[in-house]
């Protein structure tokens, strides 16, 4: 942190302005894949959406955002939009899963995930005197997981039962509903009564206004995410039924199957996804899912996929909260707004070094993270309860 004060308040060289050129961000995007293509590896798990494959997921679209920021690639903008949909999905399936698996609703288990999601905001908020909304990926997600949460612990018992956990997730859509898709003041009353409309730091329309905005462009992906996982088990289930068909039957199936998702797709692309930004943001929120499915079914086609992942990928994926952090005072600087330059008038290599040191730095917050937290936020409810 130290560093990207430093970074930040004191740089050797004045920071450098942003230039974006399609075949540069292109060739690095290619670069990207060939490398990552090299760390192919075999898993065991060959689950659908396993945790090495949804780890990938994240890796890749990290990459992408990263390098949308660096250059300030305003062209792809519609397709950065989706991959943020795609995380704040997986904030609805992954938590609904654990929670529906473990049963988990502890104290412990939720200062351990709010913990993970917000304790180095903390110390860049007082150490470069930011604000919790110029980082609105946290926020956003320690949001939708209480979001979750609730809606898991409340009546935790109808969880387990077929109509009651549908009336559960039909209720939440009822409320999503009416805080996000009415023009009513009763959003207003339940999310903003603490937030400020006086421009800050990373909000310069107010903290309500960008809060509203935020929020608005993915309310509907971390209920999507859970009424994903709560159909997981019939998913597996087609999938491992399928397989276990003659192939021709196999892949007649799937290919029916792929064929209509693959027909949405194209529907989207060149519909809602060709529409200019604002445009494109009123949509989000409501057509997200479509590429989301499609990369979910064409990802997981046959046991084989399932089973092998990109490493490179898979490690870059379990860094992508520090990564989306510290890219605002190392990697880039000015909160995100110009770049650091430690070789000035060699940009190419200037890029590699600072690259170089932002991800070993961002790696590194990552294990002091999880370490801290298993001090601090052991398991164990009592010895986890003696620190707080």
């Amino acid at each position: 942190l130290w560093y990207s004060w430093i970074c930040e308040n004191m740089p050797i060289f004045p920071h450098s302005g942003k230039h974006y050129t399609r075949d540069m961000f292109a060739f690095l995007c290619l670069v990207y894949l060939a490398a990552s293509l090299a760390t192919w590896v075999k898993q065991r798990d060959t689950s659908v959406l396993n945790r090495d494959q949804t780890e990938e997921w994240k890796g890749w679209m990290q990459f992408v955002f990263l390098l949308y920021h660096y250059y300030s690639a305003g062209e792809v903008y519609n397709s950065i939009r989706i991959m943020i949909t795609c995380y704040v999905w997986m904030t609805g399936f992954g938590n609904f899963s654990f929670f529906y698996i473990k049963g988990d609703y502890s104290l412990v288990r939720v200062l351990q995930m709010l913990w993970r999601l917000n304790f180095l905001v903390i110390f860049l908020m007082l150490s470069q005197g930011t604000t919790y909304i110029l980082y609105y990926i946290c926020p956003l997600h320690t949001y939708f997981f209480l979001m979750v949460y609730f809606t898991m612990k409340i009546f935790r018992g109808a969880n387990y039962k077929k109509y009651q956990i549908r009336l559960k997730l039909l209720f939440l859509a009822i409320l999503i509903y009416l805080f996000w898709d009415l023009d009513s003041p009763v959003w207003k009353m339940v999310h903003f009564a603490f937030l400020s409309e006086k421009p800050v730091l990373g909000a310069t329309g107010g903290s309500m206004w960008e809060w509203y905005f935020r929020t608005t462009l993915d309310h509907w992906s971390t209920f999507f995410g859970m009424v994903f996982a709560l159909q997981y088990p019939i998913v597996s289930l087609w999938y491992r039924k399928l397989e276990a068909q003659p192939p021709h039957k196999e892949w007649l199936g799937k290919g029916i199957v792929g064929v209509v998702i693959l027909g949405g797709f194209v529907a989207w692309v060149i519909g809602p996804f060709q529409s200019p930004k604002l445009e494109y943001n009123s949509t989000n929120a409501y057509f997200g899912f479509v590429p989301l499915m499609t990369y979910i079914y064409f990802r997981n086609l046959t046991p084989t996929m399932r089973e092998y992942s990109l490493d490179l990928l898979h490690q870059i994926g379990k860094t992508t909260l520090e990564t989306y952090l510290m890219q605002h005072h190392i990697w880039l600087t000015s909160n995100a707004k110009s770049l650091l330059t430690l070789i000035p008038g060699w940009p190419r290599v200037n890029m590699l070094i600072v690259t170089a040191i932002y991800f070993f730095t961002s790696r590194r917050l990552y294990k002091l993270t999880l370490h801290l937290r298993g001090i601090l936020l052991p398991n164990d409810r009592s010895a986890c309860l003696k620190h707080l």
